[in-house]
């Protein structure tokens, strides 16, 4: 077995990775909401993932969508576990009321309702302004996943806002 090489594993992160940290930053802000302090703790998390994997970073072909993957990952799980918590810590607590609907607030209350990809891609594309290919980009997921993605979640939106407004 050949010796791990510190000093080659280190330029490979510093060159290949570590410029990639905005990026992971703006996905996991997205996925876990824009207002969110954790995306920093899930980009660091993922960096530290990403450097105890060694040597095997040279393996990576895409370091981008390998990171956006480590990303996209990590985060759901964060935002499961936190979810989960405030289950078991409050279970009776009642939901408060909706916000207004023509708000900022009542546009990601009800952004918050979508499964976690399709939250991504509408936050991206809404409060980004990024088009779908940049958000592909951005992601790691494949141009047409995006389009899929803000499609069905806007069409969720748009069922649901009906919903709302005939009560």
């Amino acid at each position: 077995m050949r010796p791990i090489d510190v000093r080659q594993t280190e330029i490979i992160f510093r060159e290949r990775f570590l410029p990639l940290y905005p990026r992971l930053f703006t996905l996991a802000q997205a996925i876990l909401g824009t207002e969110n302090g954790e995306a920093a703790d899930v980009v660091q998390e993922v960096m530290v993932k990403i450097w105890k994997s060694g040597e095997k970073m040279s393996e990576v072909d895409s370091p981008a969508r390998y990171a956006a993957s480590l990303t996209r990952t990590t985060a759901i799980d964060m935002m499961r576990r936190h979810h989960g918590e405030e289950m078991d810590v409050l279970p009776d607590k009642p939901a408060s009321p909706m916000p207004e609907p023509d708000t900022a607030e009542f546009l990601e209350r009800m952004i918050d309702t979508l499964p976690p990809g399709q939250q991504m891609v509408i936050r991206l594309s809404a409060f980004d302004d990024l088009p779908p290919d940049r958000i592909a980009e951005i992601t790691g997921l494949t141009p047409a996943n995006v389009r899929q993605l803000l499609s069905r979640g806007r069409k969720k939106l748009r069922i649901l806002y009906s919903k709302y407004m005939q009560q």
